[in-house]
């Protein structure tokens, strides 16, 4: 479809279906180049871990922080502060590689984690993928860190989760970026660049 005539589309609107989430560690063979990040299928890496189901309404939230501002002397002048990037995924899962990440420990011979009050002090290289509803997916890949765990409180009944928070981390691997996104777009179109 194309926009109506008051140049609105509904194929243009973003409606989450699905998506996906892993990672893996922080190594140049685990980047997926930029020429296979629009692919269909996206194939990740071999040391890549599924972080599994999240909850419901616990889909990737997205967030941008800036620092402070630099002022001038002259009203009105402002330069922006060093800004942060990250998102929040509530993970329903309590998978083997949900546990590794989030306490930074695997289980010893006897089943047991011997966990820490501390947030694990890993960095890794995160996969987010949201599928539309229209067919298009957004796909991002970056390093990052968990600077937030937030286990959900016990209800019965209901799916117990835990929101974690990655904090995207500028690297090298990445160019200096937090992250490279592709899309939203068809996965597997090729679009010629204008021009």
């Amino acid at each position: 479809m194309v926009a109506d005539s008051q140049g609105n589309d509904l194929t243009a609107v973003g409606v989450p279906i699905t998506g996906m989430a892993a990672f893996a560690p922080l190594e140049t063979a685990n980047v997926i180049a930029k020429n296979a990040l629009g692919a269909s299928p996206l194939v990740l890496p071999t040391a890549a871990k599924r972080l599994g189901l999240y909850k419901v309404d616990g889909g990737p939230a997205p967030s941008r922080e800036s620092g402070d501002a630099i002022e001038f002397f002259q009203k009105g002048y402002t330069l922006a502060g060093d800004g942060t990037r990250a998102v929040a995924i509530t993970l329903a899962e309590q998978n083997a590689a949900v546990q590794s990440l989030i306490e930074g420990a695997t289980p010893d011979a006897n089943g047991v984690i011997e966990v820490s009050s501390s947030l694990p002090d890993n960095r890794f290289i995160l996969y987010v993928v949201t599928r539309y509803r229209n067919g298009m997916e957004k796909r991002q890949e970056g390093v990052a860190a968990v600077t937030a765990v937030e286990p959900d409180q016990q209800t019965r009944g209901e799916v117990e989760g835990a929101a974690v928070t990655f904090t995207w981390q500028e690297d090298e691997l990445f160019n200096g970026a937090p992250f490279w996104q592709w899309g939203p777009a068809i996965p597997g179109a090729v679009e010629e660049p204008a021009g």
